[in-house]
């Protein structure tokens, strides 16, 4: 639903932008590009986030069951080492 209602408004916002020309083009390419390199971004982060946590527990090497609760305490350590 939130990804439906998203098309909705930007398709909306599209043809307000329309009938000003080159301005309006740059601002909705604008509001596409930057929401790309935001998207990009994030998962950049889940990434270096889900390396941290395999390097850490050797996850590569062997085969070991984690629990949600060790996860869930790596990540709070390191969100709390970075800053």
């Amino acid at each position: 639903m939130k990804l439906f209602s998203a098309i909705f408004f930007s398709s909306i916002l599209g043809w307000i932008l329309i009938p000003f020309n080159v301005f309006g083009i740059a601002i909705a390419f604008g509001i596409i590009a930057g929401s790309l390199f935001y998207g990009n971004s994030q998962l950049l982060s889940i990434k270096e986030k889900l390396t941290m946590i395999s390097k850490h527990l050797d996850l590569k090497e062997e085969k070991v069951e984690v629990s949600d609760e060790e996860i869930e305490r790596e990540l709070e350590s390191f969100s709390k080492n970075r800053g």
